[in-house]
């Protein structure tokens, strides 16, 4: 919690935040909730893609191409949006403090975590082949 207080001193993430600066609370746990949202979801796009390789049938299936790599990063987009909606919604102070504006500015700074994640854990895992 202390290292996202640090980082939402830095200014381009306070101007990412700036109706939350009145709730600085709200602003932490807005941005926790982004990184938690990002990692989550790059977690399961890995397990769901480790789990079809290990479930394939012959060595052939268990390779995928470049184009099906990307469409399942991308298509990983969506949950993370809808995700981020709901608790938007659902969570009070987010929809007091947390404008619709800083709503899509956090969930960019989301997908930008999540693809940085899921290309790191590409470009270190055995599956580096089928990124590049």
């Amino acid at each position: 919690m202390r290292l996202i207080a640090l980082l939402l001193e830095n200014d381009f993430l306070r101007m990412l935040f700036a109706a939350a600066d009145d709730e600085p609370d709200t602003a932490v746990s807005w941005m926790t909730t982004l990184i938690v949202t990002a990692a989550l979801a790059a977690g399961l796009i890995f397990a769901f893609k480790g789990l079809r390789k290990y479930l394939a049938d012959i060595a052939k299936r268990k390779i995928w191409t470049r184009g099906q790599t990307w469409l399942m990063i991308f298509v990983g987009l969506f949950p993370i949006f809808f995700a981020l909606l709901a608790i938007w919604y659902l969570n009070r102070d987010y929809l007091t403090f947390v404008q619709i504006g800083e709503l899509f500015t956090g969930t960019l700074f989301a997908w930008i975590i999540y693809l940085v994640l899921v290309i790191l854990g590409h470009l270190v895992s055995p599956w580096r082949r089928e990124l590049v």
